[in-house]
């Protein structure tokens, strides 16, 4: 992981101010694993009042996005990093923690939920491994800190994000010991707030390979707390979804040339392109649609309703459970569809009936990332102006002539749809 300009500027200003600061948590592991790091979050020892006055002094802007919890965001270049003072908790409910500022990294280091996730690295590339996360990132397994079922209780969340960390990092099974404390204690799930869960849900999902964990998840009876009905995971092993490779094994520089060798991962990654990705959401519709054709509206409501889906997320997940394509699709066919249903819905349909028939389906993904929805050129307007009255007919006469319209391939012009029109009245 090199440290990049903006974070070398943020990490000086605490410098400067008389602190010590770290990269801490998922830049550091997956750094380590190398992974793309997509958010910086550091640990200071300061204060977040000395926090704010230091990033004033180097004109960064500070929001004050979780103070009660130490947290202070700052923005830099567009780009926004976390930064939290080191605490402990003092009281935990099973969903928030309150805590207290302390100055050592070892205890702050205790207070996370996982091994590899409690790692820290100066701007040096100097790790700071308190637990032996480096140890189970090599051995890929996870491991709590400390006592895991306390951990859990401390957040129930814990037990989501061990499934998912575990699909993300992890070789082979779970241990015996966090199965049986995860479906223990996986009555609460149902206490945490929507949000939290359809973000560890929507992550796991995300994952190259998730079908062997939602297994697992469902073989725990801890998947049925969020559906309600069993799924065939492994409609999510499909080829089609988890092409891989392996990582060229090689140390990570984090900084200046500092190297360390805990890379050394026979790792896969999914290397699928533009056209064979398929989102979190479109994930979920995979594992909704295995469970049959009845009451699937009524499960893509009870589990949008369950996760907080947004309307337009909501909306989606029932157009993909209620909606086919049948394969082989014309030119013509392929752009009355994306014209019917728009592009992106168009090809998260085609990439499930691929996945569900074993059909490769990338011609027709790359066909409608070129085709250009021409814009359908008459309105209601149009046909009152020539003598249609309002009413069903005005709309039934209007599909009529976008139907036309299609059948010539979009070239159709205004005045000979008009023409055509005038033989409706």
């Amino acid at each position: 992981m090199q440290v990049d300009y903006e974070t070398s500027i943020i990490i000086n200003a605490i410098e400067e101010f008389g602190g010590e600061v770290r990269l801490v948590g998922g830049c550091v592991r997956d750094s380590i694993l190398q992974r793309d790091v997509h958010d910086i979050d550091l640990a200071t020892n300061l204060f977040p009042d000395q926090v704010i006055e230091a990033l004033k002094l180097h004109n960064i802007k500070a929001i004050l996005t979780g103070l009660k919890h130490g947290t202070i965001t700052a923005i830099l270049n567009k780009r926004s990093f976390e930064i939290t003072t080191l605490r402990h908790d003092i009281e935990c409910d099973g969903r928030y923690a309150k805590v207290k500022f302390t100055n050592s990294w070892e205890i702050d280091a205790s207070r996370r939920d996982f091994t590899f996730n409690a790692l820290y690295a100066d701007k040096r590339g100097r790790i700071y491994d308190y637990f032996g996360g480096v140890e189970d990132l090599k051995a890929q397994r996870l491991n709590f800190i400390g006592n895991a079922e306390c951990r859990i209780k401390e957040d129930y969340l814990r037990i989501l994000r061990a499934f998912r960390f575990h699909a993300k990092i992890c070789v082979g099974d779970l241990s015996n010991e966090i199965l049986d404390i995860c479906k223990k204690h996986s009555h609460m799930i149902q206490n945490l707030s929507g949000e939290r869960i359809r973000e560890e849900i929507f992550k796991l999902l995300e994952c190259n390979d998730p079908a062997p964990t939602l297994k697992s998840m469902q073989e725990s009876d801890i998947l049925q707390k969020i559906i309600p009905k069993e799924v065939r995971c492994e409609i999510l092993s499909s080829p089609f979804l988890t092409k891989t490779q392996s990582f060229i094994k090689q140390p990570v520089i984090l900084a200046r040339g500092a190297i360390i060798h805990a890379s050394l991962l026979d790792q896969n990654v999914s290397y699928l392109d533009d056209t064979q990705q398929v989102d979190a959401l479109t994930k979920l519709a995979l594992l909704l649609r295995t469970t049959g054709r009845d009451d699937k509206v009524n499960l893509g409501e009870y589990v949008s309703k369950f996760l907080r889906l947004s309307n337009k997320q909501k909306k989606k997940l029932l157009f993909l459970l209620t909606n086919n394509i049948k394969i082989e699709l014309s030119e013509r066919k392929q752009e009355k569809y994306i014209s019917l249903f728009g592009k992106e819905l168009y090809c998260d349909l085609v990439k499930i009936h691929g996945i569900e028939y074993g059909k490769n389906v990338d011609k027709y993904i790359k066909y409608a990332k070129v085709f250009d929805i021409p814009r359908f050129p008459l309105s209601g307007n149009d046909l009152i102006n020539i003598g249609q009255k309002p009413g069903k007919d005005l709309g039934k006469n209007l599909d009529l002539l976008r139907q036309y319209w299609e059948s010539s391939s979009y070239t159709l012009t205004k005045e000979e749809l008009l023409f055509y029109a005038r033989s409706l009245l």
